[in-house]
């Protein structure tokens, strides 16, 4: 009686898990593409990262990427047409395309005038350790000497740059 009851309670899970055929996964899906990135300064020093233009403590410095992105159909589109399997595009994967690299615009150090390279200063986080609104971050692993810094973030498609922003200059203490 026991393996009957379960057996019927099974039953009912499996035909209430049961598509509904209303649902339209024959309908196109437009694929989200990116058409720009905005760079922002993210100050880490608090109980969570937070987009700011106020003087940042330099140890707890992070440059934030915010996608800007477009629903709009163009020719290359891809479309999905089907259930959405593992591996397919989707906005958390938009950057993931993308060479990015971090330029100084502001002189980094004595030995490091502006216009110089400083990626490697910099190291890429895992979203769920920036705030909600931005997309990307880049914390900052060698602190240069207090005072006004700012940052061009560059994303590079194979060798053309496709997107760059700069981040507003901030005060370093």
């Amino acid at each position: 009686m026991k393996k009957l009851f379960y057996l019927v309670v099974f039953v009912v899970a499996i035909a209430g898990c049961k598509m509904d055929e209303r649902t339209p996964w024959n309908e196109d899906v437009i694929p989200v593409s990116m058409v720009g990135i905005e760079a922002v300064n993210v100050d880490n020093s608090g109980e969570l990262p937070e987009i700011s233009n106020l003087p940042i403590k330099k140890e707890a410095y992070m440059v934030g990427v915010k996608w800007i992105t477009d629903h709009t159909v163009s020719v290359n589109d891809i479309f999905i047409t089907d259930v959405i399997k593992e591996g397919a595009p989707s906005y958390s994967t938009l950057g993931s395309k993308y060479k990015k690299a971090i330029k100084c615009i502001t002189p980094f150090s004595a030995s490091i005038p502006a216009g110089t390279y400083v990626s490697k200063f910099f190291k890429e986080l895992d979203r769920k350790y920036l705030p909600g609104e931005v997309d990307e971050g880049f914390v900052l692993l060698v602190a240069p000497e207090p005072g006004t810094y700012s940052f061009r973030v560059e994303y590079h498609e194979g060798n053309v740059l496709k997107f760059f922003h700069d981040t507003q200059p901030v005060n370093f203490y």
